[in-house]
């Protein structure tokens, strides 16, 4: 029988899961979900993107991010319009009020994610991102930077 300890997607999971809690529960006084939050973030860095984009960003379905724009629509957060380039296309913008919410509302998740790093050196947090962008590659089929090294030179 295997031990579930060794089971690294489990440990991968459960950060997650901490990492999610944590946010959800910071958020809640500015009345918005992560999901909701990450669709706000990425508009206030990247203007005019589709539901698909942004469903990708915030890591959801595409109906799941359908459902959460037309919440932050009724709360005169975001706005949808066509796109310029594909009429049957929506392209979302912040409204004022979304961007002066979403730059409120970004203290406590950046307060999570630094008392996240806090809990490590600033070598194990390098290390930390390292693997973890090793564990993505690989999970994503990609070679890693690891692979790279060890492969032979041609």
């Amino acid at each position: 029988m295997e031990d579930s300890s060794a089971r690294l997607g489990s440990h991968i999971k459960a950060a997650e899961q901490a990492m999610i809690q944590a946010k959800t529960e910071a958020l809640r006084p500015f009345g918005l979900t992560v999901a909701q939050y990450a669709a706000l973030m990425s508009l206030h860095y990247v203007p005019e993107q589709s539901s698909a984009q942004l469903a990708r960003v915030a890591a959801v379905t595409a109906q799941t991010m359908g459902q959460t724009l037309d919440k932050l629509e009724a709360k005169g957060l975001v706005t949808r319009k066509p796109s310029k380039v594909h009429r049957k296309v929506l392209v979302v913008s912040l409204t004022p009020a979304g961007e002066a919410l979403v730059l409120r509302a970004d203290e406590a998740p950046r307060a999570i994610e630094q008392r996240l790093g806090e809990a490590f050196t600033d070598t194990e947090r390098a290390q930390l991102r390292d693997l973890l962008q090793r564990a993505t590659a690989s999970l994503r089929g990609e070679p890693t930077a690891d692979a790279e090294a060890q492969a032979p030179a041609q």
